[in-house]
């Protein structure tokens, strides 16, 4: 298990490449390249909330597959995430065969979710951050960032806000920027949560 501290901004499809070019300007930024997610929310029903998700990963050519679980869930009043969070890997070879497990165990598809977009890592306030510049399928583009450590407390989720609030201001985004709401909840809000 792991405590994700996270923040998502909505992106201008002009300013897509230079907020790329601004974050891999970071001393610390390690460029990871291009990277696609496809996403299947599963729950007890077709219209239910999800209980867990599972995800086919396409990072540099490389595939994975990853079984995600997130079952307490907190968020700010500005918009930060912070989630317990359990994430199981598996090979990528072994999405059919895992889509078949899901299904067998009576579970249903109620999400679907596409990305594809750049990924880098950097440090910043001592704090090993991850971004993603993605293009979400039928919602535009957003900068995701998060943090994520095996422990916390209020004094370590405030110093990572401030971290993750700082390189979105270097990237030139604006507190107005970030959303609150989750990708689903966009999604079911336009009539595209099926795909």
């Amino acid at each position: 298990m792991s405590i994700e501290t996270e923040i998502k901004a909505h992106v201008d499809e002009s300013m897509v490449e230079e907020i790329k070019s601004k974050l891999l300007s970071m001393p610390s930024c390690m460029d990871q390249g291009i990277i696609s997610k496809f996403d299947i929310y599963w729950s007890t029903s077709d219209d239910g909330d999800p209980i867990f998700r599972t995800r086919k990963e396409l990072n540099n050519g490389k595939v994975r597959v990853l079984f995600t679980a997130k079952p307490h869930k907190m968020k700010s009043a500005r918009g930060t995430e912070n989630n317990e969070e359990f994430e199981f890997e598996a090979p990528g070879n072994q999405w059919d065969r895992i889509l078949e497990f899901a299904n067998g165990t009576g579970y249903k598809v109620c999400r679907v979710k596409w990305k594809k977009g750049w990924h880098c890592t950097l440090v910043h306030g001592g704090f090993k951050v991850h971004a993603e510049l993605l293009e979400v399928k039928y919602l535009g583009w957003f900068l995701e960032m998060e943090i994520c450590s095996e422990k916390s407390n209020d004094a370590s989720l405030e110093a990572e806000d401030k971290a993750l609030r700082e390189i979105l201001s270097f990237a030139g985004l604006n507190e107005g920027s970030v959303e609150s709401l989750g990708y689903n909840k966009m999604l079911r809000a336009i009539g595209h949560e099926k795909g």
